[in-house]
């Protein structure tokens, strides 16, 4: 057999080349997108960077857990100020501001806050920079209490010190700013603090770092509007990660979490800029596991983040200013291809581009398929120009054909809706059975969502009725039914592509641009199957009447016996009646019309319609694999996880539909068995580990005896005891919050101190899906540091040293005027306090020696301040607090009533001195804090869960007050 008689079975519309172009197209794209999200080794030449050098800084930074309210705080800032001073001193256009004067109040929704910086700021003055052009970037050196802070946000940190030594050498055009803030774990406050500090009206634009997880690829996490976003070109950034859905989720509330970023284009700033951060591995997040030991992809990491970061710094600092691009017409949709290349548009030109697909995209495939229709009636006669004869109705109708045809047009529906079914049920069995199977195994999941997904669209679209049972009935070409499902697939993309326009136009997301795309690929296929459509033969009769016996085959090998005909070698020929020719005929007379399809025109289907849309997809959901999971510790609902992985492996499996008649039987199988294997293991298998911990929030209250009285005049000493001792302390309570089910039979009863005691837990309204479950605890905690009122008070001091007694702070309340108050409060050990006003709300505030006034745009709203946060840099800061009321509540000349408070977050396990030689927290006679719950917590969560901070304080004593 000469070559050119094989083609069609190479590239033919068969079986086996079909299977093989869809495995191959899938799998590409799989490994692709999994190769690609690998983290390389750094280079060698790393342009000016000095990877060595910023993981020598990362292991000094995090060595121990440093909050803002703690010493090892100051030892960092220190750190930091060291690594700086000889970059400012060699150079003269690098300034440093240690800023220790900077302060001032700021309100969100139900609370009040009064801040004192501590930010490092260095400016280098750009060569060609106007008075506000330049660029701010921005990190926080502080950390949250239980964990040391590898990624949140050491390595922003550390590339920062990297950039200023790079920008150092190499002036830039533009004025750059670094903001190296304090404060930003405990509710944004260091970014705050900047924007009192004046070179805060210098930069327009910022890029700022983060890190929301524990390590990876760091991805443009969220972007303010187009122009900044060509930053991340692979111009610049070589290898660019950023996808606008991540923007999407956070805005609506999908991902809770909070970055400078909210601040920097906020009031009183409203700049134009980037977040930059981590995002795989949330587990880890806020835990000791946030350590250099367990980055995930450690030196590679880092590297990543400097790299990304100097490129992009690069470009916003020299590249040349587009015009303005705020606005609707300037929100940016964005993503990368691959990690190679970034495409960049605007979301007004999405929505334009989808109007006009809606319009013109039916219109010309109606036109094009009228223009088929018209072309194949004209062929379809016989040779002598007659109309070929057709059946009457009855006739037509004890053929079926009209059933025929109503299941070839609605069968795909048919698919789809068995499908949504499903899949639907398929949630609720995870959620049934095993709802956190997905916080561990996220890709097995998907695999057994797009194997159900596969076996619920191929079967129905395969099912054929027996056409050897009418031996008259037309007979479709694999062609026509490709080209239905083609029409059927564009007309589901058009529906996707309309509600797509819609949430564009009115709720600016711009995740859905994958619709587009997609649609515009079905689109042009569809196109093109209608011209294959005018080439291909018409048919006069229908196939080849089988007189042979045989059992009933399953439907696919049905079809694999007349796609592959020449293939098997069987000439199956009708037998000779009155009528048969003398010369027989030909083997390719005798086969199916076109069988084996037109060479050549699948092949530009398949490619117009699965890479471009499977590869945005699988880039997508694995976004969303790599993300969201793990937020189930932190109370997001575990059935929009489940929802998005089971709508992304739908979206994958259907652009394959088209050529599902074509699909090699092996395959069925292959689906059937993984799904049965992969549900079953996930059902049944534990979901965490050490790798993949349960994250639990700590913190203990401490409730001290009322002893605050109305008298202006009076000063207390609100002092607790021993557990043994019946004064000052009312009660002790450990709270942990968590998931109900293993909180309440895994995790609690582990707990030495839990046992036998009343477990009292309720719903946790911060952190919704979770709940909080206390208990009163033996375990005291201490304050630490020295006694600040040791030589006021020496002899009550003296008699509490002998009972074992510790003061945590004092206070003074006055009553100032008809509705105004006044608190003095200073705590001991700490740099934290707060003021909670149960009775009513206030309406205004103010501190003592701050700044006054409230921030523009952040002050006190309608309906008030329940709550009053205090932060000092210096530590046993007197805190004197003014504060008034309103009367719109029918109680005139009423009081207020509430709680005075103070917060620690210094313990012994993460203040043990590992040589670094930084901090002596034992010297000059210092007592050293304790919070001996937390160490039990540490000491007996098993090794599949891990502990994080509820709030600021680990430890909060507060006793209450009325004035």
């Amino acid at each position: 057999m000469r070559i050119v008689d094989r083609i069609p079975a190479v590239v033919g519309f068969r079986v086996i080349p079909t299977t093989v172009l869809v495995l191959l197209t899938y799998m590409t794209i799989f490994t692709l997108v999994i190769v690609t999200d690998w983290l390389p080794e750094p280079p060698g030449n790393q342009n000016g960077l000095d990877l060595k050098q910023a993981y020598t800084d990362l292991r000094h930074i995090t060595a121990h857990p440093h909050p803002y309210n703690s010493h090892y705080n100051d030892a960092v800032h220190a750190y930091i100020l060291s690594r700086l001073r000889p970059v400012a001193a060699s150079t003269f256009y690098v300034h440093i501001s240690n800023d220790q004067t900077s302060n001032g109040s700021w309100a969100s929704p139900g609370y009040g806050v009064y801040f004192e910086g501590t930010n490092v700021l260095v400016k280098i003055d750009g060569k060609n920079s106007d008075s506000n052009d330049g660029v701010l970037f921005s990190a926080h050196y502080d950390s949250v209490s239980t964990a040391p802070g590898a990624t949140d946000d050491g390595m922003g940190v550390v590339t920062l010190l990297q950039l200023i030594d790079h920008f150092a050498k190499h002036r830039p055009n533009r004025t750059a700013i670094f903001n190296i803030n304090n404060g930003e774990e405990d509710w944004l406050n260091g970014a705050h603090a900047f924007l009192q500090h004046p070179w805060s009206n210098l930069t327009d634009r910022f890029l700022n770092l983060e890190g929301a997880a524990a390590g990876g690829r760091p991805i443009l996490f969220r972007a303010t509007s187009t122009s900044p976003v060509r930053a991340f070109r692979s111009d610049y950034v070589p290898h660019p990660h950023a996808n606008v859905i991540s923007s999407d989720a956070f805005s609506r509330g999908v991902i809770r979490s909070g970055t400078d970023y909210s601040v920097y284009t906020g009031p009183g700033a409203e700049m134009e800029g980037l977040d930059l951060a981590f995002y795989k591995g949330r587990s880890r997040y806020h835990t000791k596991y946030d350590a250099v030991p367990y980055t995930n992809g450690g030196e590679r990491s880092l590297w990543a983040m400097m790299e990304t970061a100097q490129g992009a710094g690069d470009a916003l600092l020299n590249m040349k200013r587009h015009k303005d691009d705020q606005g609707s017409g300037g929100s940016p949709v964005y993503f990368d291809l691959l990690k190679a290349e970034l495409v960049i548009f605007y979301l007004n030109d999405l929505l334009i581009y989808n109007v006009v697909s809606l319009v013109v995209g039916p219109i010309s495939l109606i036109f094009f398929v009228v223009c088929e229709y018209v072309l194949r009636s004209e062929r379809g006669r016989q040779p002598n120009g007659h109309p070929i004869a057709r059946p009457s109705v009855l006739q037509w109708l004890k053929q079926r054909s009209w059933l025929r045809a109503l299941w070839r047009r609605s069968k795909f529906w048919i698919a789809l809706v068995i499908t949504i079914a499903l899949q639907a049920l398929l949630v609720w069995a995870y959620l049934a059975f095993n709802s956190f199977t997905v916080y561990s195994s996220p890709y097995l999941v998907l695999l057994s969502f797009f194997s159900l997904a596969y076996l619920s669209l191929v079967i129905p679209l395969t099912f054929t009725f027996n056409q050897t049972q009418n031996p008259t009935a037309k007979y479709i070409a694999p062609e026509r039914e490709k080209h239905t499902l083609l029409i059927q697939v564009y007309i589901f993309t058009w529906i996707l592509l309309l509600f797509s326009t819609i949430a564009v136009a009115r709720a600016k997301v711009g995740g859905l641009y994958v619709v587009t795309v997609w649609n515009t690929g079905v689109w042009i296929a569809c196109l093109l199957a209608a011209v294959e459509g005018m080439m291909l033969p018409v048919p006069h009769g229908g196939p080849r009447v089988r007189f042979h016996n045989a059992h009933p085959h399953h439907h696919h090998e049905l079809e694999d016996q007349d796609a592959d005909d020449d293939e098997d070698n069987q000439d199956r020929r009708q037998p000779p009646t009155e009528a048969t020719p003398l010369i027989g005929h030909s083997r390719a007379s005798l086969r199916k019309p076109q069988e084996g399809g037109v060479v050549g025109w699948w092949i530009v289907h398949l490619l117009l319609t699965i890479p471009a849309p499977v590869l945005l997809i699988a880039q997508m959901g694995s976004l969303l694999l790599d993300s969201l999971p793990q937020t189930l510790a932190d109370g997001s609902p575990a059935s929009v996880v489940y929802a998005g992985a089971s709508l992304t492996a739908v979206l994958l499996a259907i652009p394959l539909t088209p050529f599902s008649g074509k699909l090699h039987r092996g395959l069925f199988f292959l689906f059937s068995l993984s799904f049965l294997i992969v549900t079953a293991y996930l059902w049944l298998t534990f979901p965490f580990s050490s790798a993949d911990p349960l994250k639990v929030f700590f913190q203990q209250r401490v409730t001290l005896s009322n002893v605050v009285s109305e008298r202006p005049s009076s000063i207390m000493d609100l002092s607790n005891s021993t557990v043994h001792s019946t004064v000052g302390v009312r009660k002790i309570v450990t709270a942990i919050t968590g998931t109900p089910y293993y909180l309440k039979n895994e995790i609690i009863p582990r707990l030495p101190s839990a046992s036998g005691k009343e477990l009292k837990c309720k719903d946790e309204n911060a952190k919704r899906g979770l709940v909080t479950c206390e208990w009163e605890s033996a375990l005291v905690p201490s304050p630490g540091g020295r006694d600040p009122w040791e030589d006021d008070f020496a002899g009550a001091q003296g008699r509490a040293a002998s009972t074992g007694r510790q003061s945590w702070f004092k206070a003074e309340v006055a009553r100032t005027g008809v509705r105004k108050g006044q608190i003095v409060l200073q705590g001991r050990n700490t740099r934290s306090c707060r003021l909670y006003f149960d009775s009513r709300p206030i309406t205004k505030y103010s501190v003592e020696g701050g700044h006054e006034g409230m921030q523009k745009g952040y002050e006190v709203g309608k309906v008030g301040a329940s709550e009053v946060r205090l932060w000092s840099r210096t530590w046993d800061r007197e805190f004197v607090v003014d504060f008034e009321w309103e009367d719109d509540d029918g109680r005139e000349g009423e009081g207020i009533t509430g709680r005075i408070a103070c917060e620690w977050v210094e313990y012994e396990s993460a203040n043990l001195d590992n040589g670094d030689g930084q901090w002596d927290l034992q010297s000059g006679g210092d007592e050293r804090a304790k919070i001996p719950a937390l160490e039990e917590v540490l000491a007996f969560l098993p090794e599949w869960a891990v502990v994080s901070k509820t709030t600021d304080g680990l430890v909060e004593a507060w006793s209450p007050f009325s004035v």
